[in-house]
């Protein structure tokens, strides 16, 4: 990929990506390096190997397998030794800034990694599911039974106590036929 063609999609990716890698990881500087290495990756492909138009979901399956890599090292190691590296490297925790959803981080950790990325990518980042399907590895047909898996999830997530009561985000509420009451 050349360097202008390159720069041009950095410009328009990079916020959106990095939120995204940031959602699946829940910390900054791991969002911070698998998204650089990423755009590492993507620039030092050879020409042609990605077609023309395909870059951004080729670039959000390049992240999204960093992210998985990421999360089995981390599995690898023993919760001891992780609990100590972490110890010795972490900062003081700290209260969510304003804007930076902490309510919503914390139900992203309790989703499945699959289901919180099929959530982001096409509720945050706007993606149809051709593109997620190349971006997360699965079959196109896949995506849209993956998708409706992953709502029901969430939806049981943000399910108050009492039954019945579905608490669903207006983007996320199901849909009612023609004709229906509200």
């Amino acid at each position: 990929m050349d360097e202008d063609r390159f720069q041009a999609l950095y410009a328009a990716t990079h916020a959106r990506l990095w939120a995204y890698v940031y959602r699946l990881t829940g910390e900054r500087a791991v969002a911070d390096d698998l998204v650089q290495d990423s755009y590492c990756r993507l620039f030092q492909l050879p020409p042609g190997r990605v077609r023309a138009g395909a870059e951004r979901a080729y670039l959000y399956r390049i992240a999204t397998n960093l992210v998985t890599d990421h999360h089995r090292r981390r599995t690898r190691l023993g919760a001891r030794l992780r609990e100590l590296l972490l110890a010795h490297e972490a900062a003081p925790p700290r209260a969510p800034e304003p804007g930076e959803g902490g309510e919503l981080q914390a139900i992203f950790d309790r989703l499945p990694r699959r289901d919180a990325a099929l959530l982001w990518l096409a509720y945050v980042d706007g993606h149809d599911h051709a593109e997620m399907a190349e971006i997360l590895d699965v079959k196109p047909a896949s995506v849209r039974v993956l998708l409706s898996r992953a709502r029901a999830r969430l939806a049981d997530l943000l399910q108050p106590e009492s039954p019945g009561n579905h608490a669903y985000p207006p983007a996320l509420a199901p849909s009612r036929g023609p004709g229906s009451r509200d």
